[in-house]
């Protein structure tokens, strides 16, 4: 669960572009069409050349398994998809990556030590699609970070990039008054 400071609020979600997940599911497909055409392939043979039942049955017991274990691969291929995120609130911005369905990785980011975000989009299927890879670097030792198939990553920078410059507008504010108060404090 991703917990927020107090006073932060969420302005953007961005998830991954359903292309994504399609070019997933669609090699699974490809593996799914195996138990049946080996199905098939038994009981074409069978016609012109008697099999024994029980290697009708224990293919039809492989051809299961393989289905039990592609309905898994999708589960967590939709996981994955659904989980990952990327969130922008009025203070920091949250990378949620899903690794499985057991880890993972959230990283959080403030806007104002954000120096530069980047976007990708390269290729003819994502420029149609209007899907990329964002890349945002930050002013600490820390890591910078990469999204990848995001969708509307142009969006998304402008956004980033526009709560980017409210925040540092919020922070020379109080600055200002800050510096204006020990002024007064002085007088």
């Amino acid at each position: 669960m991703i917990r927020l400071e107090k006073n932060e609020k969420i302005i953007f979600i961005a998830r991954k572009h359903w292309f994504m997940f399609f070019t997933d599911i669609v090699s699974v497909a490809i593996f799914l069409l195996m138990p049946f055409i080996a199905l098939g392939s038994l009981f074409f043979i069978d016609i012109y050349y008697p099999i024994p039942g029980n290697i009708i049955i224990l293919t039809m017991f492989a051809g299961s398994l393989v289905l039990l274990f592609l309905w898994m691969a999708v589960f967590i291929i939709w996981t994955d998809y659904y989980l990952d995120i990327l969130i922008l609130t009025n203070k920091n911005v949250i990378d949620v990556e899903q690794r499985g369905l057991f880890s993972r990785e959230l990283s959080t980011f403030r806007l104002d030590k954000i120096q530069d975000v980047t976007t990708e989009v390269s290729g003819l299927i994502p420029t149609f699609l209007k899907f990329g890879a964002i890349h945002i670097q930050t002013a600490g030792e820390g890591r910078d970070f990469l999204i990848r198939g995001i969708s509307k990553p142009f969006d998304v920078r402008h956004i980033i990039s526009k709560q980017q410059g409210v925040m540092e507008e919020k922070l020379k504010e109080v600055h200002l008054s800050d510096s204006s108060i020990e002024k007064i404090q002085k007088a």
